[in-house]
């Protein structure tokens, strides 16, 4: 039986503040997004922070069940790129599932940006 992780990898910390949680990409191992609760503790505060703010940085892989961020993620086969590298540009859009016939950064039918490793999402990977 498969093993799907409920977040990605992350440390727990506790201080005066409350209970901090850091979330970091199961590829790169980049700190990708840090909550802090006071209202919340152990299992529960960690679920509560990942689904409410991290949760959203992430991608989850199909194949493997990693967490990863965009440029650790190849949105044509909804795959890490561990699983399924980026070798080429999309071939279908992530958003309409249309087959992509242009070269370029948006689909030709939804408008949606074509999101793929490397420099196309460096924004993306800011830490937070």
């Amino acid at each position: 039986m498969c093993n799907i992780k409920k977040t990605a990898d992350y440390k727990m910390t506790e201080d005066e503040k409350g209970m901090h949680y850091e979330f970091f990409c199961d590829l790169s191992h980049a700190s990708i997004c840090t909550v802090t609760l006071s209202d919340y503790k152990g299992e529960e505060g960690l679920m509560h922070a990942w689904k409410n703010m991290a949760e959203k940085h992430f991608n989850h892989c199909h194949m493997c069940h990693k967490w990863v961020i965009d440029a650790m993620y190849n949105p044509d086969v909804l795959t890490c790129v561990k699983c399924t590298p980026i070798e080429e540009d999309p071939h279908y859009c992530p958003k309409c599932g249309r087959k992509i016939k242009t070269d370029g950064n948006f689909c030709h039918i939804c408008g949606a940006k074509l999101l793929y490793g490397g420099e196309n999402n460096a924004e993306k990977t800011k830490l937070y």
